[in-house]
């Protein structure tokens, strides 16, 4: 959902008709090109009056629930989209033309940000339009808060970058790399602690969320749509790539990595430079590139020693 305080969507939005002709692209036939699309969204969380995409069937579960409107679609896939009562729009491109259609629905407000009177906030420190920090919130210098939600009792250390534009790029229909716009938010629980030069950038679409009382140390990169847990910690140089769901408890070693779209599960360990490359079991600990059950990684370690001494 696109939060209204620090975004406004289009008046009226704007028919799937014109919408495609903007785009370049073929419109329904009959009634369905009057359907009015008021906002992009994710396929699985998508409501009426909202259009979303689906460019692999590894992905086509997402149909499953959702009450999109339409969605940009590869004509091999377009079938599947139909079966769910979802308008089909076909384009060889259709997370490239979500992101075009992005561009026009959504815009950002200049509203002020909300400050809590008894949060702290260093002078040098940026605060976007439409952020809400609440109260004994601690600020510190450099720091740049924008698109987010900061809990009570949170400290964020200086030079860290809350709520920034994710990485992300796509081809256009002409082999040219744009931009991913991200219209989500950060979203910090209560008595969180983000280390200083540390970013966890605001979601694509929906939000990255970062539960109660995690502590991130220095120099983290908190990616896109992640979610973290209560309690989590994460020493410093680690990094979590886009669309990273975290359980409650979490603990990660300086230097772990993980892929996008990897789970780790409740009170999951993960060892110094483990490079995550699958879902991890809760109260499992893993270490290794690739990262593994950690008695496997020290076996093969020892098989490695030996080997060597031969």
């Amino acid at each position: 959902m696109i939060d209204p305080h620090i975004y406004a969507l289009k008046d009226g939005g704007i028919s799937l008709a014109d919408l495609c002709a903007t785009l370049g692209l073929d419109a329904p036939e009959g009634s369905f090109a009057d359907a009015v699309i008021i906002a992009p969204a994710s396929l699985d969380t998508a409501r009426t009056g909202e259009i979303a995409f689906l460019a692999n069937r590894k992905a086509a579960s997402a149909l499953d629930g959702s009450q999109a409107t339409a969605c940009f679609v590869t004509e091999k896939l377009a079938p599947l989209v139909g079966e769910q009562r979802i308008i089909p729009i076909i384009t060889p491109t259709p997370k490239y033309h979500l992101c075009e259609a992005t561009r026009l629905l959504v815009s950002e407000r200049a509203d002020g940000a909300q400050i809590n009177p008894s949060a702290s906030v260093h002078p040098t420190a940026i605060i976007g339009p439409g952020v809400i920090i609440e109260a004994d919130v601690s600020i510190g210098p450099n720091c740049v808060i924008t698109h987010a939600v900061v809990g009570e009792g949170t400290t964020i250390k200086a030079n860290a970058v809350v709520g920034g534009e994710g990485f992300g790029v796509v081809t256009s229909p002409d082999g040219q790399m744009i931009s991913v716009p991200h219209v989500g938010r950060a979203v910090i629980g209560k008595r969180v602690v983000i280390g200083s030069s540390s970013c966890v950038d605001r979601g694509q679409l929906g939000d990255t969320i970062i539960g109660d009382d995690c502590k991130i140390d220095n120099l983290v990169q908190i990616a896109h749509n992640c979610v973290l847990g209560r309690g989590c910690i994460l020493a410093g140089h680690v990094g979590l790539s886009g669309s990273c769901v975290i359980g409650d408890g979490v603990m990660m070693g300086g230097r772990v990595g993980l892929a996008d779209h990897v789970n780790v599960g409740d009170g999951a360990r993960l060892a110094a430079f483990a490079g995550v490359m699958h879902d991890v079991p809760a109260g499992a600990t893993w270490s290794g590139i690739p990262a593994m059950p950690i008695r496997e990684h020290m076996k093969l370690v020892a098989q490695n020693r030996r080997a060597v001494r031969k």
